[in-house]
């Protein structure tokens, strides 16, 4: 979607600055406007080509910071659920991520229409090149005779040397030209009985538009609004297009000395006899069609306007300067924006909806947040290019942020969070060496733990929790509990301290992989460690699946003064 905007807004700008100059040189030459027009479309049918080989260029477009939120920084902790929501609507979360996979995007769409329009109006003019084709087949050739000497003249006094057909069509309402190494010119049957003066008229504005390559120039603008057929900037200038091409070769007759108002007259009475019915449309120039009559006439019959036809230097300095701007346009980027779409997942790879995910401008601070559907997905669009930070945050699971560069392309991230980690203050002093929990106490608890995770994992027995909707979590609770001795020759001198230690709550609840963050005495960090591997938690579930979790333990040993 992206090419569709910057392709239609680059040939927009090419077509514009061209028909600009054109209405600026309104009482110049015909023939000037009408060049200007064929080089302009000539560029926008090679934009394609042009972008990916011009130097690219683009200007930046500062920046104004939006203003930062100062919210206090969030402790992520497991929060006491209910097990209920052990329950994963997996079938729920699976509809939603086959619906986004089946249905088309935005972009898919508006594709696929451009597409559409493209070869419904490619389709046209392959017709009208057929009906050209058909023309020919079922017309007659003239080899000899008044109109086949009459043409020679008059070509070998305009400079055309190329072999032209002279075709006598069965139609009485066409006359029309096409081709060029082999022009065609096909004229009603009644141009036999026309006078010597009106064929002379009619002959040399045909003539005018072989010699002048209009033919050419007309498919060129053809094949471009065919490609940008949604674009009414390309429709003006192909419709000015021929508007200036039937000018400027009427200005061409009135340069070998035809009176303007006898060739108005031609004109009009040509008109006349040749609409009789409405013409199909053909990719070809044609004579005295209705719809520009008046303005011709009003052209021939207009003493101070310029009927010069475009000199060769003329021709090559505008060829320069549409070139360049062409290669311009071509080149330029603009200011580039991108998109960033991702999917949260935890770490049993289920979806994580309701995520709230931001984004933040290492230049500018300016921060931009969403939260994720029901599926996991986010999206940002029109971010421009730069550095950012990515943080995505929810209840139960660590907080994710890491930095994100967006370099002139579209994003796309799989973003897995973590299960969060617990952490418990412990206050210990000189007294009792010992917390026991009553024996029977801690059967109790252990058989209440033990039954809610049978109840959890009955729910979601079969349902395929992995990959359908996460978060589901069945927290801890501490089934043991030891209290740390404080060693009594430390209790004696007075001497405490805080010692802080990492731990992994395994996933049947015991406690593995205690090692020191910051120690105090030796003899003080092993009551804490000695401590701490005697707890033991019930067992953590994540959908369905039981979890290590990470947990924090800060021991303060407070010594009695």
């Amino acid at each position: 979607m992206i090419f569709v905007a910057e392709h239609s807004v680059r040939i927009s700008l090419l077509v514009a600055a061209a028909l600009a100059a054109v209405a600026l040189l309104r009482s110049g030459s015909a023939a000037l406007r009408h060049w200007l027009l064929a080089v302009a479309l000539a560029g926008a049918a090679a934009m394609p080509l042009l972008t990916i080989v011009a130097p690219s260029w683009h200007v930046t477009v500062p920046r104004s910071a939006s203003p930062v939120s100062n919210a206090p920084a969030v402790t992520l902790t497991i929060m006491p659920q209910d097990p209920d929501r052990g329950s994963i609507d997996v079938g729920v979360a699976q509809r939603d991520s086959d619906v986004r996979a089946h249905t088309p995007g935005i972009a898919a769409i508006v594709i696929a229409v451009w597409i559409a329009g493209i070869a419904v109006s490619g389709a046209l003019v392959a017709v009208g090149l057929m009906r050209l084709r058909r023309l020919a087949l079922r017309a007659e050739r003239i080899d000899r005779g008044r109109i086949v000497e009459l043409t020679a003249a008059l070509a070998r006094a305009v400079g055309v040397d190329r072999p032209i057909a002279i075709l006598e069509g069965r139609d009485a309402a066409l006359v029309v030209t096409w081709g060029t190494a082999h022009p065609r010119i096909l004229l009603p049957f009644a141009a036999r009985t026309w006078s010597d003066d009106r064929l002379r008229v009619v002959l040399r504005h045909e003539l005018a538009h072989i010699r002048r390559g209009d033919w050419v120039a007309q498919l060129i603008g053809e094949v471009v609004r065919a490609v940008n057929w949604f674009n009414p900037v390309v429709w003006l200038a192909c419709a000015r297009l021929r508007r200036e091409s039937e000018h400027a070769c009427d200005d061409a007759v009135l340069a070998t000395g035809v009176d303007p108002a006898d060739y108005a007259g031609h004109l009009v009475d040509l008109a006349r006899a040749l609409n009789i019915r409405r013409p199909a449309r053909l990719p070809a120039p044609a004579m005295a069609r209705l719809s520009t009559l008046e303005g011709r006439i009003s052209a021939m019959l207009n003493h101070r306007l310029d009927r010069s036809p475009i000199t060769r230097p003329a021709r090559f300095a505008t060829a320069v300067v549409l070139a360049v701007l062409t290669l311009s346009i071509a080149g330029f980027a603009g200011q580039r924006y991108s998109r960033f779409t991702g999917t949260v997942l935890d770490q049993t790879n289920a979806y994580l909806p309701g995520v709230a995910v931001s984004l933040t401008s290492a230049d500018t601070q300016a921060k931009h947040e969403v939260r994720t559907d029901r599926t996991g997905h986010f999206e940002f669009v029109g971010l421009p290019d730069g550095d950012y930070t990515i943080a995505a945050l929810e209840a139960g699971f660590e907080r994710l942020s890491e930095p994100l560069t967006i370099a002139g392309r579209d994003v796309d991230r799989t973003i897995q969070l973590h299960i969060g980690s617990l952490h418990e203050t412990i206050s210990v002093t000189p007294g009792p060496s010992a917390w026991p929990y009553d024996p029977e106490l801690r059967q109790k608890a252990r058989q209440w733990a033990e039954d809610k995770s049978r109840e959890v994992t009955k729910r979601c027995s079969g349902s395929g929790a992995s990959g359908g909707m996460g978060g589901n979590i069945l927290q801890p609770m501490k089934i043991a509990d030891v209290k740390p001795r404080y060693p009594e020759r430390l209790q004696a001198a007075g001497t405490g301290g805080v010692v802080t230690l990492n731990a992994l709550i395994g996933t049947d609840g015991t406690i593995r992989d205690v090692r020191v963050v910051n120690g105090a005495d030796p003899d003080l960090d092993r009551a804490a460690i000695d401590a701490v591997r005697q707890w033991e938690f019930s067992s953590t579930i994540l959908n369905c699946t039981p979890v290590e979790v990470p947990m924090g333990i800060t021991v303060n040993f407070v010594a009695k003064r």
